[in-house]
């Protein structure tokens, strides 16, 4: 099809007015309050030791620049998909320095002018007051400054990292008009005669350079076809943390770095904003392309003119389909190409086109847009999406397909990007290419976009003055002069709490002085003693410099990456396999306490209800042996402990409930535990209705039934098992037990020495007297105390004192090849005295002998 020739089925004035109706929407109600079913409800196991560990993230977000602050963005291909309007777990993350935990209930936001006489009404807004004034609810496309920089750095490097084209999304968001709000602090319409104002905006984030603040012209904030907002919801939902909870300001039409997340200060001046960020802050001006050093005094004095300052977002659009990837197979007669489009300041798009033959002619696509996407008559704020049928045979074919934009002043798309040093608003017309496949099948054509977020994957590759530079880091990065290396081996034998190195990005750092001292404890940082792994991700954020030693050899940071690779398959197929259950094995979900019992003055039973996620089972879906995690996210840090659920046990039993057995260690100044239990005290004040995080199936041995189970993924077998527990570690011997008493085909045979202080130690008494009646003899259970309260009526129960060799060879099954024994317990029952025992017997760790 020739450039500019209407095709058969015409897109007609009537159909496409019906979708771009005007929308005052002035009641503030969002039209689509279903669209957030999917809101993501984890936090990623990996950000538990992060700052930001409280914040639930999609998994589908891409990172861009480490794990805090956040910058990421989502695949193409799931933004696509998701529709018009996008959801906030897909929407992308801009951020440049920690999320402030703030609340709806003390944030306030303070409103003044310099000169005070601007806003003679001056006054500091709670959540509440906002909320109760008149709102508006709008649909709003926001796409960052740097969406498609990675083209940029592919044709020379800039001085930011590498943006592909999933930097924009559009949501729903309601807020009051910021011209409502100052007027009602005395703000006139307009300035004096002769007057210029300026509205600023000042964030609660505490970033590299100070708070991140803007500013905007005065007579722009109140013209009230502009639609300036200060938000509150998102989506039909207060704003997720990542989007500026409880307050953001909303700018529609302007680029994103214009648009202040957690809002706490707006005020009126005669001049306009010297923030950092609003003048050199690397996405907010467009630098001349002569301008090739960022610190140059050329640059600084562009920094400051006018001239390169971004305010309204640019034209852009993009393909989404075919996604990157995407094979395109010759059994079908047509394709739909389709992709989304954008402009900036309200402009309408009139008219987005593709073409097969490298720009020779180009094919009319059809719009879509969200409901009611215009304001005013005239103002766009929405993105919109777009689609062109072709013939299978014509794309197969293509070696590239092209899309470009035309706006409502006949403004397109450049042909070829213009680089400028900061990577600041490419939107040249964006191009896909195609290789050719053959297999078993046939033959199909796969596509391939210009750059994937985290990977190199794209057709665009650096250019050859890029490669000289990429070769020449290659070769003088690494160990610095004097800086010693380490094999893998050599870091392996390091792996005590005496003597801890681990290694980040191929750095090695000998982290034992810090283990008494660090937030996550030295339990966060002992399963990777001695590893080289890229799971490796704690930040230390004091003495990080102290600790290193030197750098991994050139083969283990190779072994790395093939570690990482293998990390990466496993994981994901360990995802696959828990997709429809809430629990997760690498993810904190939110449950809900349904239920507390007290057994004893320390000992409760918890009951947690899962979240019910669509298309998820109603399961805990917990193996036999394993664990739930639970964590408190704390302002500086995460504290976890695992704990062994009494029920379910059995499949049947598994109704989407869970109850833990929790004994609570209290704060006492003059007892064992002068801080108190972290994770049990906070159990023990949480409210029926609140929630805790969790996360599992945790642990390394899963019962398979009539005596077999694996550890650490090998199988063993036997008849006889003997169980030792001391306090609360009786939990997994419990699960062990009762699903081998339930099974009438289970005739594994069980003998267990469960060691306190004192009844009131004791947990699950009644439940192990009722497995061991039920039993007939095939679970036999043998207690003892060390300080019963009557040791005379005691005796008639169990036995007194300690556990030791007596006891054992009393109570226990002696080794064979057909018997083993499972510990768990406080450490001085464990380490002192069980197994030291044990193996003096003849009980081999790892083959006869485990630990939950």
């Amino acid at each position: 099809m020739q450039s500019g020739v209407v095709p058969k089925v015409k897109e007609t004035k009537k159909t496409r007015m019906r979708s771009t109706r005007a929308n005052p929407n002035l009641d503030g109600q969002s039209p689509a309050p279903t669209i957030e079913n999917n809101l993501e409800m984890y936090i990623a196991e990996d950000d538990q030791f992060m700052p930001e560990n409280w914040i639930p993230r999609s998994p589908a977000l891409i990172r861009l620049a480490g794990k805090s602050p956040l910058n990421a963005e989502p695949p193409m291909s799931e933004l696509f998909g998701a529709g018009m309007i996008t959801p906030t777990r897909l929407h992308y993350v801009r951020s440049h320095g920690q999320v402030p935990r703030l609340t709806w209930e003390t944030h306030l936001l303070d409103v003044f002018s310099h000169p005070p006489d601007i806003l003679p009404n001056a006054k500091k807004f709670s959540m509440d007051e906002l909320a109760s004034m008149d709102s508006i609810c709008l649909p709003v496309n926001i796409a960052c400054d740097n969406n498609r920089r990675g083209e940029y750095n592919l044709i020379k490097k800039t001085k930011g990292f590498s943006w592909a084209a999933g930097a924009t999304a559009c949501a729903y968001w309601k807020g009051v008009p910021l011209r409502d709000v100052l007027i009602a602090c005395g703000a006139p319409e307009s300035p004096p005669s002769g007057k210029k104002w300026f509205v600023h905006y000042e964030g609660a984030d505490n970033c590299s350079s100070g708070p991140y603040a803007t500013s905007i012209p005065f007579i722009y904030a109140m013209d009230p076809m502009n639609d300036v907002m200060l938000a509150y919801e998102m989506n039909g939902r207060v704003l997720h943390p990542d989007h500026g909870y409880p307050l953001r300001s909303i700018i529609p039409g302007f680029v994103g770095g214009r648009l202040i997340k957690w809002l706490k200060k707006l005020w009126i001046s005669e001049e306009e904003s010297t923030n950092w960020y609003h003048v050199s802050r690397l996405s907010l001006r467009v630098m001349p392309s002569f301008v090739t050093e960022q610190d140059s005094l050329l640059a600084k004095v562009f920094y400051h003119h006018p001239s390169t300052a971004c305010y309204e977002q640019i034209l852009n659009s993009a393909i989404c389909r075919p996604a990157h990837g995407e094979q395109v197979a010759l059994d079908q007669r047509k394709y739909k190409i389709q992709g989304y489009a954008y402009a900036g300041a309200g402009a309408e798009i009139t008219r987005v086109e593709v073409s097969l033959d490298e720009g020779k002619t180009w094919k009319y696509c059809f719009r879509r847009w969200p409901d009611a996407p215009l304001r005013h008559g005239r103002k766009f704020w929405t993105w919109l999406h777009w689609y062109c049928e072709v013939k299978v045979e014509g794309l197969i074919t293509a070696k590239e397909v092209r899309c470009r934009a035309w706006d409502s002043q006949k403004n397109t798309q450049p042909v070829h990007p213009t680089w400028n040093i900061l990577g600041t608003l490419n939107n040249s017309i964006y191009v896909i290419k195609s290789t050719t496949v053959k297999d078993d099948n046939g033959i199909a054509v796969t596509w391939k976009h210009p750059v994937v977020p985290g990977s190199d994957d794209g057709w665009m590759k650096p250019s050859p003055e890029e490669q000289v530079k990429i070769a020449v880091e290659a070769r003088t990065s690494g160990a610095a002069d004097g800086d010693k290396q380490f094999t893998i081996e050599e870091v392996e034998k390091h792996a005590a709490r005496n003597d801890c190195w681990i290694v980040i990005n191929t750095k090695v750092y000998d982290v034992t002085s810090i283990l008494s001292w660090h937030p996550g404890g030295a339990n966060a940082i002992m399963p990777h003693a001695g590893k080289c792994h890229t799971e490796t991700t704690l930040e230390y954020a004091r003495k990080r410099d102290e600790c290193y030693i030197g750098v991994l050899t050139k083969k283990g940071v190779e072994l790395m990456r093939e570690d990482a690779k293998r990390a990466t398959e496993a994981r994901s197929k360990e995802s696959k396999e828990r997709d429809e259950y809430a629990l997760k094995k690498h993810s904190w979900c939110p449950v809900t306490l349904v239920k507390r019992s007290e057994l004893s003055h320390d000992t409760r039973r918890y009951t947690f209800y899962l979240p019910a996620g669509e298309g998820m089972k109603k399961k805990v879906g917990i193996p036999i042996g394993n664990h739930i995690g639970m964590g408190v996210h704390f302002r500086d840090r995460m504290v976890t402990r695992p704990y062994t659920p009494t029920r379910p046990v059995l499949a049947s039993e598994d109704d989407g409930t869970f109850d833990l057995v929790v004994k609570s260690y209290f704060p006492d100044e003059e007892g064992k535990f002068p801080p108190g239990g972290t994770i049990g005290n906070y159990l023990d004040c949480l409210k029926e209705g609140e929630q805790i995080d969790a996360k599992g199936p945790m642990g390394e041995v899963v019962y398979l039934g009539s005596g077999k189970f694996t550890s650490d993924g090998e199988e063993h077998r036997f008849s006889k098992i003997n169980l030792l527990a001391g306090g609360s570690g009786i939990t997994p011997h419990y699960q062990l037990i009762h699903a081998i008493v339930l099974d009438d085909s289970d005739d594994t045979k069980l003998k267990l020495v469960y060691c306190n202080n004192s009844e009131d130690d004791i947990l699950l008494f009644e439940e192990l007297n009722d497995l061991a009646e039920r039993s007939q003899g095939q679970f036999e259970i043998w207690h003892i105390l060390s300080h019963p309260k009557d040791e005379e009526d005691w005796k008639k129960t169990g036995g007194t004192g300690q556990f030791d060799e007596g006891v054992m060879k009393e109570r226990m099954f002696e080794p064979s090849d057909d018997s083993c024994v499972f510990v768990c317990g406080p450490p001085g029952l464990v380490e002192k005295s069980g197994k030291p025992s044990l193996e003096k017997w003849g009980f081999k760790d790892g083959k006869s002998m485990f630990g939950w």
